[in-house]
């Protein structure tokens, strides 16, 4: 009997694969099968995964023609799968030592759809450690140890801004999945939101438990820490109308799922510019009804809401004669320059995480990396961003030295 079924998609990681193999064929849980697809790598992943398939029977490739993208390859290794229980795993990560065997016996001896579990963080080099030092490794709130309803967990989850979506950090029961048609959205990026929500808030029993069974790579070029590109919106703009839609129709209400929602639609907002500038919509939304709902999207960004009254009550929060940085450089935060450039206060410039992935410069202010702009004397911080990053920034900021910091 196969006991879990571990899902692998492969595209040029020719460096890291054998490790993310090595991981798995090692694990103290024998009755294992290992599901890879070959997403058309152009380097040896291939040859690798022919190698190891030689070697050990419980390695199953598929070399796919062309590439189709993680959420294809994942679904096609739900298909092939013949265990009691999933694990998605990316070919450039890896599991801890009796990863498997802990969460095979979890989820039996609790009559478990889905287990929920943490991360430990290799970065390859000290300058994505410092970009990428808000990854949120671990869940900082406050759980019960015992078995939650879907729904219940989501909602503690989010209400202490903790939910991740990583799919890498769950552990799903097969028949689960495939009773309630889970599915990863194909042909997009930023796939695992949707399946991810969509587990959680229909699932009886879950769990989650404190403890690194993944173990995440942070390396250049991942999808990870690429450049913003026009996939993101795409992939977002596809995610929140999957969720606006799940809700729908299975009736999910209430202030988890209107705040999850919310963020992907902030998402959205973010990466709605780069996208208008260079892209022809009927390029990427192949549904007449996909297009329409771009289309209702596109208009309601030509007319944004400046948040003056929210602003102001921030600027009240900045000592007086304080200069401002804003963090972040997404619409929420020019909403705030805006706000802020008619109460006349005067702004320094925008901060971010990555420079390299906005603008050198917003409205003729500089836009620079936290970890680039030191403290100053008579200078506050605006946080801009997405209400679940919030306490992650300020905590970054507070290290960095920074001693007024407002949020909206």
């Amino acid at each position: 009997m196969i006991k879990v079924s571990v899902i692998i998609p492969v595209y040029n990681v020719e460096r890291y694969l054998p490790a993310c193999l090595d991981s798995v064929l090692s694990q103290s849980l024998s009755d294992i099968e290992v599901i890879c697809i070959d997403d058309a790598s152009p380097d040896g992943c291939p040859r690798i995964l022919d190698d190891f398939a030689a070697r050990d029977g419980r390695v199953r490739v598929f070399h796919l023609e062309q590439n189709r993208q993680q959420g294809y390859g994942r679904n096609l290794g739900i298909d092939s799968s013949v265990g009691k229980y999933l694990y998605f795993l990316d070919s450039d990560d890896m599991i801890a030592p009796g990863a498997l065997e802990d969460l095979y016996d979890m989820a039996e001896s609790g009559s478990l759809d889905g287990v929920f579990f943490d991360s430990k963080v290799i970065f390859e080099n000290e300058h994505l450690a410092l970009k990428n030092a808000s990854y949120p490794a671990v869940h900082s709130g406050r759980y019960e140890d015992r078995v939650y309803d879907g729904r219940a967990l989501f909602e503690s989850f989010v209400l202490q801004r903790d939910w991740t979506c990583y799919v890498q950090r769950q552990f799903w029961k097969r028949s689960f999945l495939t009773e309630n048609s889970i599915r990863f959205p194909e042909g997009t990026e930023h796939e695992d939101e949707f399946f991810a929500f969509s587990a959680v808030n229909l699932a009886s029993r879950v769990r989650y438990v404190p403890r690194p069974y993944f173990i995440r790579r942070y390396r250049e070029g991942s999808v990870m820490t690429r450049k913003a590109s026009p996939k993101d919106f795409h992939g977002y703009f596809r995610t929140f109308c999957l969720m606006k839609g799940l809700a729908s129709e299975k009736g999910l209400e209430g202030r988890a799922v209107d705040a999850e929602t919310g963020r992907i639609y902030e998402k959205m907002e973010r990466f709605y510019p780069q996208f208008a500038a260079s892209e022809d919509p009927r390029d990427w939304f192949g549904s007449d009804e996909e297009l329409r709902l771009y289309r209702f999207f596109e208009q309601s960004q030509k007319s944004p809401a400046y948040f003056e009254e929210i602003v102001k009550e921030a600027v009240k929060k900045v000592p007086a004669g304080s200069e401002i940085w804003i963090y972040g450089a997404g619409v929420i935060a020019k909403n705030v320059w805006r706000g802020l450039s008619l109460s006349g206060a005067v702004v320094r410039g925008f901060l971010v995480t990555d420079p390299q992935k906005d603008p050198p410069a917003l409205f003729g202010h500089p836009v620079k990396g936290v970890f680039d702009q030191e403290a100053e004397d008579g200078t506050a911080v605006i946080i801009a961003v997405s209400g679940g990053y919030v306490p992650q920034i300020r905590q970054t900021l507070e290290d960095r030295g920074w001693k007024e910091i407002v949020t909206l």
